[in-house]
């Protein structure tokens, strides 16, 4: 019975945060993360403004991670981008093989990350482990590398206040995409991993660490997204 209470406390903790997504200064989007102290972290994305008039998108994000080492264990999505409503999923096996279905398979040499566990992992470690230092990764069968590498120490905004911040830049190198598991994809999934794009994030020094803001320069625009939070946060 303890041990079940304790399970249960443990599975219970989580850490939510709010985010404002901006295109080229118009609220396009908001994000919402929750991480998950036994090691899940969760996105949904709900277009907002003019944006949504035009392109709705209602998508949610779901991965499963090992906690001490932040590489995959399993991750599902549920996309609804106007008339484009497919959902996904992936198991990693004992093997190190990453399972999608019969005919979707991808075999991992060493654990590895997806956009979603780098993006838990940064919240929990800080540059003196992180820097320059290269990751298997996986992104709906295609197979690269990925790495951070510390920029500065910087201020960023969080409504509120100016936050001090380790800044990084995010470099996602895409090696073989020859198991690509389809030929379509979501928008964030798509363009996160362009090669043209600049991906940078700001990671508060204090704990708890929160992503304050990031910042996802691509050919055509740049997209800011900012935390919400309150003075009671503080």
């Amino acid at each position: 019975m303890n041990q079940t209470l304790i399970c249960f406390f443990l599975t219970g903790v989580v850490a939510s945060q709010s985010y404002s997504v901006t295109i080229l200064g118009f609220h396009a989007a908001d994000v919402n993360q929750t991480i998950h102290d036994s090691g899940r972290i969760e996105f949904t994305t709900q277009n907002r403004g003019l944006i949504d008039l035009i392109w709705p998108a209602n998508n949610y994000y779901d991965t499963q991670f090992d906690p001490a080492k932040f590489s995959l264990i399993s991750w599902r999505k549920k996309i609804r981008q106007g008339t484009y409503k497919p959902s996904l999923s992936a198991t990693m096996d004992s093997t190190g093989v990453l399972v999608y279905n019969e005919n979707h398979k991808v075999n991992l040499s060493k654990p590895a990350h997806t956009i979603f566990t780098m993006l838990a992992m940064i919240q929990s470690q800080g540059p003196e482990t992180l820097d320059t230092k290269w990751f298997q990764y996986e992104h709906e069968g295609k197979v690269g590398k990925a790495r951070f590498v510390w920029a500065d120490s910087s201020k960023a905004w969080n409504g509120q206040d100016s936050i001090l911040c380790e800044h990084y830049r995010l470099d996602i190198n895409i090696i073989d995409s020859l198991t690509s598991v389809s030929k379509r994809t979501d928008y964030f999934m798509g363009q996160i991993i362009l090669s043209e794009a600049v991906r940078e994030v700001w990671v508060s020094r204090v704990k708890p660490k929160r992503i304050i803001a990031a910042k996802v320069k691509t050919p055509w625009f740049s997209l800011w997204a900012h935390i919400i939070e309150t003075k009671e946060h503080w």
